[in-house]
Parts: C-alpha cells; structure tokens; sequence
C-alpha cells in the first residue's frame, strides 16, 4: 500500500500529551521532530507531501519557525495544529498562508480529511506549470499580544471576506470584522469602500441576496426558510431587500422563470487562488 511521508514538527511545551500524529493510520509515514534545524534536511530527504505544525503554548520564536519554513518552501503545504487560539493568531496564520488551521481536540478522521486534502493539493500544485507564480509569503509581524502586529497593506481586508463567507447567515458586527482586520470600525468602512466599491452594509446585503437567488432557483425550501438561512431575520425585510434589487418578491422570482430579471452584478467574496487557511472562527457576536 503507498504511504504519504508527513513531516510532523512538534513545538509543544508539554509533548508527552495527547499524541495525535500516533494516532494517525497506517497510509502515513510520519517522521516527528522537536528540533527546528532537522527540517531543512528533512524536507529535501524526506519530500514530504505536508508539514504539520503542532503547538500547545505559540510563543514568537515557535511561530517564526514556521514562518521561516513556509518562506523556505512555499510549496510545501504547512497544517498549523494549536491548543490555544486567538483571532489574533488566526489572522497571523492567513498572512503567513498556511494552508490549513486547527483547533485542538481534533478527531482523528477529521485530521485524516485534512491531510487527504493538502496532499491532494500538493500534487496538483507539482503538476501545475504556473506555481512558480504563486505569490510569496507575507512576512507577517510575529504576535506578542493579541491584536497586535497582525496586518498589512496588501490583502488587508482578506481575514473579514474569509469570515464573512463563513458566517454571513449569523450576525455579522462591523464592529467584529474591523477587528479581524486590525481595523476600528471607521478605518474599516473606509478601506472596504475603497477596495470593494460599496459599503460594508450593502456588500452583505447583496451577497445574502445572492446566496437567496441560489436558494431559490436550485431548492425546494420556503421563502421563509431561504429568507433565514442567508442570514435576514426579518421576512419583510428579506422581501423588501429582494425587490429593491431585483425589482419582484422573491415567491414572483420562484414562480416565473421565464420572466425573471437580468442577473444583478452581485458582489463576489474575492480570496486569493493559492490555498489559505479556512478557519473555524467562533460564533458571531454584536460588537
């Protein structure tokens, strides 16, 4: 049977608990190491198709470790694994791109689902003439304390469309995505304006109403249910909205396909094309 060669570097503070890589099937050979400068030479011997980071307590020296390898082979998909989590930390993780992120426990099929990706992932990238022109890393400012040294110029409003994606049918705060970003909230709105072209406010609206249309012209659910599941709590105002943008209710939509309105330039959650980290963010709260 082939196996996948995992390159697992363990920077935990307490290592002898909870074990996860052995508890990892036989389709892997897992080479582990607690010491940073083994995985130059561990990389170009082993060629491993992923490299799992396992952390319990991240301090700045531990992150950059993993900075210094996803600069060094930024083809090489890098898992970060934590026991503690931070928003802070979440949006240092998508800056320095590691191409998945978890929160401890982790089952493991779960992990084995992740894996099965990644690798995936890398052979199609090895197979790909264009990844040479995949973007370098970011050399992101280390964390020292949450909220601080977490953004850049480029791509600053990434970590609010990668929480927006995620959670747009819960309660979305300005006040809560600002914060994703390293931003106050008027800072915020500004940039969005800037980078997307309209507010904050309508961008939701108009991508709540997209994922609607979809709803309604490929499921049987009511209007209702369509109407709470993208995230408005309020059928008259899911129904005004619809028809302020689409010009009908959304039952007329529904019923009359053959007369429905030209598609509306709907807004598009635009994340970059190389792999980033698709994270688990806790609940949305009001700011």
């Amino acid at each position: 049977m082939d196996t996948s060669t995992l390159l697992w570097v363990d920077l935990r503070v307490r290592p002898c608990a909870n074990n996860l890589c052995a508890a990892l099937p036989f389709g892997y050979q897992v080479h582990r190491t607690r010491e940073p400068n083994a995985i130059p030479s561990a990389v170009s011997t082993l060629t491993p198709v992923v490299a799992c980071f396992e952390y319990d307590q991240p301090d700045p020296a531990q992150l950059e470790i993993l900075q210094l390898t996803r600069v060094g082979y930024p083809n090489l998909p890098v898992l970060m694994i934590t026991v503690e989590h931070s928003e802070a930390l979440a949006v240092w993780a998508l800056r320095v791109r590691v191409w998945d992120y978890l929160v401890m426990p982790v089952r493991t099929e779960d992990l084995c689902a992740r894996l099965a990706m990644l690798s995936a992932s890398q052979r199609a990238l090895a197979n790909d003439p264009a990844v040479a022109a995949l973007p370098a890393v970011d050399k992101a400012p280390l964390i020292t304390k949450p909220g601080e040294g977490v953004m850049s110029s480029t791509g600053r409003l990434l970590p609010a469309l990668s929480f927006l994606e995620t959670n747009y049918s819960e309660k979305v705060s300005l006040g809560r995505v600002a914060r994703l970003c390293g931003l106050g909230p008027y800072q915020f709105s500004r940039a969005f304006k800037h980078e997307q072209g309209t507010t904050f406010r309508e961008f939701l609206i108009l991508h709540r109403l997209s994922k609607a249309i979809r709803m309604l012209e490929n499921s049987d659910a009511s209007v209702t249910e369509v109407a709470f599941s993208v995230g408005f709590n309020d059928l008259s105002y899911f129904a005004r909205m619809f028809r302020r943008y689409l010009g009908v209710s959304p039952s007329d939509y529904r019923r009359d396909k053959e007369n429905r309105p030209p598609a509306l330039p709907l807004p598009q959650i635009r994340l970059p094309e190389w792999p980033v980290a698709k994270f688990s963010y806790p609940p949305a709260t009001e700011s």
